[in-house]
């Protein structure tokens, strides 16, 4: 397997991780330290404990919901050395009740390790569809 097979094989499992509310998968590729900006979370999430605490918030919110679908689109992935930067779209669909559906851009920092790649910054985000209070047609 290619180093870049490798990373994103790690970044599909977080999201299968997720969509099992499995947290112990989800944090096996996260360094000890790794921040996250969540899509959901107003705060940067940093280390372990406010992980943890994250998790039991979003895995609230995730059981209220119905079933989840989500697809990857990669677009880059650069390694420089012992870091990885990978940018990348998941499409997510949350079926009723409390159904929501988006599209997130997402960037993942990777630092490889003795053990292997670990995740020590994730960060989620909202696609726009443009500018606030603009009508695209409007403005050509």
């Amino acid at each position: 397997m290619t180093r870049e097979q490798e990373i994103w094989k790690i970044i599909r499992g977080l999201f299968e991780s997720f969509s099992q509310r499995d947290e112990t998968g989800l944090e096996s590729n996260m360094d000890r330290d790794c921040t996250v900006w969540d899509v959901f979370e107003p705060d940067l999430i940093v280390g372990e404990a406010q992980r943890a605490d994250f998790h039991a918030r979003d895995r609230s919110q995730s059981e209220a919901r119905g079933p989840l679908t989500w697809r990857l689109e990669p677009l880059q992935l650069d390694v420089l050395g012992d870091i990885a930067i990978a940018r990348y779209y998941l499409h997510f669909e949350y079926q009723p009740p409390h159904a929501t559906q988006g599209r997130v851009r997402i960037t993942d920092v990777l630092e490889r390790k003795p053990a292997g790649w670990s995740i020590i910054h994730h960060h989620e985000g909202i696609t726009p569809a443009g500018p606030p209070g603009f009508d695209s047609a409007e403005h050509k």
